[in-house]
């Protein structure tokens, strides 16, 4: 498929492209809060950690402080002071 025909679909879905390519998207604001969009659940958390599965992977946050300020299906907002953010294999 080309990445137009992508965009478009992602403009119809009020996704953004990143999204829809890759199932998860993740952005990290101000060192203190992470969104993460296409989870597909809660792994692992505490005020040190937060993972979630997305697709066959893991996405680690690791921090201070760290908690679940919103979650919904495929959303969240982690809040706290991001020490790094990272995506790993192991499930």
């Amino acid at each position: 498929m080309s990445n137009s025909f992508l965009q478009c679909i992602a403009n119809v879905c009020g996704l953004e492209l990143a999204t829809l390519i890759k199932d998860y998207k993740f952005s990290v604001f101000g060192g203190n809060t992470v969104v993460v969009e296409g989870h597909k659940g809660i792994a692992d958390y505490s005020t040190e950690t937060v993972s979630f599965v997305i697709h066959k992977s893991l996405l680690c946050i690791r921090g201070a402080g760290l908690h679940i300020k919103c979650l919904e299906k495929g959303f969240a907002v982690v809040v706290g002071e991001i020490h790094s953010v990272e995506v790993s294999n192991e499930k």
